[in-house]
């Protein structure tokens, strides 16, 4: 049996976690769970100190024991141990990762310094210790990542001009994507299909963080753009307008920007598993990928 070790690189767990659910799911894959020391620490926002967060990822990453590490939840704080690992250690020692949500800012940051490839879209205190039932979709997309499956989704069309096109799978929540923007954990944008999904985010907000992309030149240097599901992005003011009108805002500004809207990842209860790191390809507007391990 595998090992997946559990931690907490973001927000502190507030209230108890069936621990017991998690093993249960788990072991029915094959794996059991190993805590890392400060899982269910606090200090104010954050789970432990950003000391300990990064501690519990170091002593992960190293211990031989580990096959996967998974973060327990989202939330804050993630960026905030970036500049504390050692990331020569964990070149030495790569696993895979899985986060969701926050996470997104560590696994970049992963990618961009090293390589590593990862997978996002699976928070084990939401989608399985709290939930009534894991989605579907989602355990189904975790079943054929075990195995490095691959898997064609149907995409609608956002530009007018879009073409096919190929290239590394780079992306996450954008609040994340937008705050590493101009710092060293920055990802190479040149050429990549870049994934997008945020969540609870006004529109004018969602604007906002697309804005500072496109002022940065991310846009000009991708491949190709991929929305996900703003879940629950609705403006407070029904004049500010919809996420539709934002996302087709941006599409006809960037003409020559190839962009779809429909990937089945976001924070919303149904989701699939979506690589960092990986080649995707879209053709007729199918997106395919394989989800393979670090190299």
């Amino acid at each position: 049996m595998k090992t997946i070790g559990l931690f907490n690189p973001s927000s502190p767990s507030y209230s108890p976690i069936d621990m017991d659910k998690l093993k249960i799911w788990f072991k029915e894959k094959g794996f059991e769970i190993k805590q890392s020391p400060n899982l269910f620490s606090y200090e104010r926002f954050l789970s432990g100190t950003d000391t300990e967060r990064a501690f519990d990822v170091m002593s992960l990453f190293e211990d031989k024991s580990v096959d996967i590490m998974l973060a327990m939840k989202g939330g804050y704080g993630s960026a905030r141990i970036l500049d504390l690992l050692d990331f020569d250690k964990i070149k030495k020692n790569k696993k895979t990762l899985i986060g969701f949500s926050d996470t997104t800012a560590l696994q970049l940051g992963l990618w961009t310094k090293i390589g590593l490839k990862s997978w996002t879209g699976l928070s084990p205190r939401r989608d399985i210790a709290d939930a009534e039932h894991v989605d579907k979709m989602l355990e189904k997309s975790f079943d054929l990542a075990l195995k490095n499956g691959s898997i064609s989704l149907a995409l609608q069309p956002l530009s007018k001009k879009h073409k096919d096109v190929s290239g590394t799978l780079i992306g996450g929540t954008l609040s994340l994507v937008s705050e590493l923007i101009g710092t060293p954990y920055q990802p190479e944008f040149k050429g990549c299909i870049l994934f997008l999904e945020d969540v609870m985010e006004e529109p004018y907000k969602v604007d906002r963080m697309l804005t500072q992309l496109r002022l940065s030149g991310v846009f000009d240097q991708v491949a190709g753009v991929i929305f996900g599901d703003f879940y629950k992005c609705i403006s407070s003011d029904e004049n500010d307008g919809t996420m539709t009108e934002v996302l087709m805002d941006l599409a006809e500004r960037l003409p020559d920007v190839a962009m779809w809207t429909g990937l089945p990842y976001g924070h919303s209860d149904t989701r699939i598993i979506m690589p960092i790191g990986s080649t995707g390809q879209i053709n007729k507007d199918t997106l395919s990928f394989k989800y393979d391990l670090f190299d």
